[in-house]
């Protein structure tokens, strides 16, 4: 019986990819590998930055679009806070240094989205603080 060459072998194996990840920039390497590991535990993976980005893109928007777009939808369900819940499950799940890297990068987002917005005293008090400004 002959021997198999290694490429015959392989053909009929699904090819093997490294695992895709997002980087959040402005973190060091342990940051990230502490992010990932959360994606891989409690998130998806990307996340993180997927989160980062869309909380930097809603509080960049126009004044009078922060306000309409501050809450969508179903608070239950859907993410009214554009990706600023999931930065804030990020930030309490992390180790501490992980975080404070993070917070680095969230807090100067926060502090816009504050000095934009108003407090709506229609929203509930149970909603988290960036759901309550509009």
């Amino acid at each position: 019986m002959t021997r198999r060459r290694p490429a015959q072998v392989r053909g009929g194996l699904a090819a093997r990819r490294p695992a895709a990840f997002t980087v959040v920039d402005g973190l060091d390497a342990a940051a990230q590998l502490d992010v990932r590991a959360l994606e891989r535990s409690r998130l998806t993976p990307g996340a993180v930055a997927k989160a980062l980005a869309s909380w930097r893109q809603q509080v960049r928007l126009p004044r009078r679009y922060v306000a309409d777009t501050a809450y969508v939808g179903c608070p239950c369900c859907c993410d009214s806070g554009h990706g600023r819940t999931e930065l804030e499950l990020a930030l309490h799940a992390l180790p501490r240094r992980s975080a404070r890297q993070l917070r680095a990068l969230v807090e100067p987002l926060d502090r816009t989205f504050l000095a934009r917005t108003l407090p709506d005293p229609h929203t509930p008090d149970d909603r988290p603080w960036w759901e309550r400004r509009c």
